[in-house]
């Protein structure tokens, strides 16, 4: 429904500015509006065609169909949260209880988004695991650095999070001892925060352009070895490689030095696997390192994509007026994540 409304009131508005433009045409020949008033009626019209092509402001390789999840709601701190949840369709599988793996968004983005987006549904399909989609709040994760709608609002995702796993594990479908949570952005950054607060809950997370803040960094350590994984470009030009400011996003460490606080707290030795990719002509390649000899058999991984950007690796992602770098096509992030996920 509020997708639907929300395209209706665009469709609309697009109308009006399309109408505006042609009566501005007519009313410029006679002096009575201003050639700037003209450019401005444009570049709206623009702006608006480039949102209402898609609300979500990415390009979509395909719809998800409505009965290929459910959505469902809970109250919290006085307000409606939703997440969607994908069932495995393939009937081989027969264990009782299945993996679950949360999948976060990014800022400005929605579950039902990083859904079409991910592509894990037909993985799950395929692999037989739960998949999870919760929706932030305002379209943002409380992640911590303080600047998005839902840290201003003092929004507790760590504790909506962890009511919707407490939920799906009441269902008697999840195996509690293999709950995953991988994020994009702003869900990146999300699950680097649960990562360190919540580390029992899980047995794996990845993190996709995305690092440890200086602010979770402050909230102590990981009450528990845990497995991690980084997906980080090199040239992504809203997450800094090597730490610093994001854009009204707070401090950063590097995704190397992220990686080094995961081993510290992993208790790992320094003896490394690396491996290299770079089959794909879009100016991006891949290095893979790998560390394995960790406390209670945990891992730890970076997947440092040279030259690559902020997109989902394995898809190129519009957003209007944002640059968003290269693009990679040297893998697909949630083969690789699960990929991972599987080998704990």
């Amino acid at each position: 429904m509020e997708r639907i409304f929300y395209d209706f009131f665009l469709t609309v508005l697009l109308a009006f500015f399309l109408f505006w433009n042609i009566i501005a045409a007519n009313l410029v020949g006679r002096g009575e509006i201003s050639v700037k008033s003209k450019v401005y009626s444009i570049f709206v019209l623009c702006f608006l065609f480039f949102f209402s092509s898609d609300c979500r402001l990415m390009k979509r390789k395909k719809t998800v169909p409505a009965t290929d999840f459910i959505t469902e709601t809970l109250e919290l701190q006085g307000k409606t949260r939703s997440y969607h949840i994908h069932y495995p369709q393939n009937k081989a599988v027969v264990e009782k209880k299945l993996p679950l793996l949360f999948v976060l968004h990014g800022r400005l983005g929605t579950g039902r988004q990083i859904m079409e987006q991910s592509r894990f549904n037909d993985l799950a399909d395929e692999e037989g695991f739960i998949v999870v989609y919760p929706d932030g709040y305002s379209r943002s994760w409380a992640d911590g650095r303080g600047n998005t709608p839902a840290d201003r609002e003092k929004i507790n995702d760590v504790l909506f999070l962890e009511t919707v796993l407490q939920n799906l594990i009441r269902k008697g479908s999840v195996d509690p001892s293999r709950v995953f949570m991988v994020g994009h952005s702003n869900g990146g950054f999300m699950t680097q925060r649960m990562s360190v607060d919540r580390s029992s809950l899980f047995k794996g997370t990845a993190s996709v352009a995305a690092q440890l803040s200086i602010a979770v960094l402050k909230n102590g350590e990981p009450s528990s070895p845990l497995s991690v994984a980084l997906f980080s470009g090199t040239g992504d030009p809203l997450v800094p490689y090597y730490g610093g400011y994001v854009r009204d996003g707070g401090e950063i460490i590097g995704a190397e030095d992220t990686i080094d606080r995961w081993k510290k707290w992993n208790r790992c030795s320094d003896s490394v696997v690396v491996s290299e990719k770079d089959t794909s002509d879009d100016g991006t390649s891949l290095e893979i390192r790998t560390y394995s000899t960790c406390a209670k058999g945990t891992k730890v991984r970076l997947y440092k994509i040279k030259e690559g950007g902020h997109a989902w690796p394995g898809q190129k992602q519009n957003v209007p007026f944002v640059d968003m770098g290269k693009p990679t096509y040297e893998l697909d992030a949630a083969k690789e994540v699960w990929e991972f996920f599987k080998s704990l």
